[in-house]
């Protein structure tokens, strides 16, 4: 799990118990591991992502995985299917209580789309926490085609100001960056 790992951050709230967490990308399943410990036997974590061999390491530590937190059955649903989509994969409006990623959301080239589910997912008063890359001005065109730069989530990265009129077009009008560094 560990050596699939290609986070750029730590994207958890500090009281998860019992909450239903939704991991967008999860990959090989670390921040689903995570939050699994974190929201407890009584919680639920739903991992999604598009990569069948990122899930397959996923579902191949499950068990030992649920063994070492002590938990008599497993409380993670991983998911193949596209973060754009999440109706496509059965995530329910409403449904969830707190939405997670890890320098992912960049990755995805219909962004729009990708905030669209989250909040349709979303409880009222649901959160989403997140942690990925931002660029300080637009990213060329010829940068964002690049598939190396795309690779290592520096062409996707989106411009700040148009995340925070993106957050504003969909209804969100608070959100807060908890902490930033330049990389």
């Amino acid at each position: 799990v560990l050596a699939r790992f290609y986070g750029c951050g730590s994207p958890f709230p500090p009281l998860l118990e019992g909450l239903t967490v939704l991991d967008l990308g999860c990959g090989a399943g670390r921040d689903a591991y995570l939050a699994s410990r974190l929201v407890g036997p009584d919680g639920h974590v739903i991992g999604v992502d598009m990569t069948p061999e990122q899930l397959e390491v996923a579902e191949r530590n499950l068990n030992s995985q649920m063994a070492r937190f002590g938990y008599e059955k497993s409380n993670v649903d991983f998911r193949c299917g596209y973060i754009e989509d999440l109706g496509a994969i059965n995530i329910a409006d409403n449904s969830v209580d707190v939405v997670i990623s890890n320098c992912v959301l960049n990755l995805s080239p219909d962004k729009f789309s990708v905030f669209s589910e989250i909040f349709r997912v979303l409880k009222p008063g649901g959160e989403l926490l997140f942690s990925d890359v931002f660029s300080g001005r637009r990213v060329p065109p010829e940068l964002y085609d690049d598939p190396v730069l795309h690779g290592e989530c520096l062409a996707g990265a989106m411009y700040r100001e148009d995340f925070r009129r993106l957050l504003l077009e969909l209804g969100c009008r608070d959100f807060r960056i908890i902490s930033s560094r330049r990389i």
